[in-house]
């Protein structure tokens, strides 16, 4: 009994340490959060973290998971969404069906990066999961990072 009590004190612990990353809105400058509302009015559950000379927010807008990176001056840098393998371009399926395979899809996201847009495809793969990035056209970039 005393064991378990420690475990689930343990694993209580290592969430709460977890959120120590999070920052809270009033520790956002306000350019930032202007900036951030401006382009995402609607979304909730917003958690912030700095990374670096920038602020990550996550948040879910009409129940659909994103990301954001914003930098010190409010700007939205880039971000990412959810998406569904059906709602790609037929280009970059295409392409997946021929070069990848398409039953080892774990997720799937839309990443807009200025007026640029990409989709990121993650594959499980032993030992760590593939992170590809497609353009619209199917062809596969390793100019832009996955995230």
């Amino acid at each position: 009994m005393k064991k378990s009590i420690f475990l689930i004190l343990a694993i209580a612990m290592g969430f709460t340490a977890c959120e120590d990353d999070d920052l809270r809105n009033s520790d956002i400058p306000s350019v930032v959060l202007n900036g951030f509302t401006e382009e995402f009015p609607n979304a909730t559950g917003v958690e912030w973290e700095k990374k670096a000379e920038f602020f990550e927010a996550e948040f879910a807008l009409e129940n659909v998971d994103y990301e954001a990176v914003l930098n010190t001056e409010g700007s939205l840098i880039k971000y990412k969404y959810d998406m569904v393998y059906d709602d790609l371009p037929a280009a970059v399926k295409t392409t997946i069906t021929t070069d990848y395979d398409k039953t080892k899809i774990d997720e799937v996201e839309l990443l807009k990066i200025s007026e640029n847009t990409y989709y990121q495809v993650e594959f499980e793969e032993e030992p760590t999961d593939a992170n590809v990035i497609f353009e619209e056209t199917g062809e596969v970039t390793t100019e832009i990072t996955t995230w």
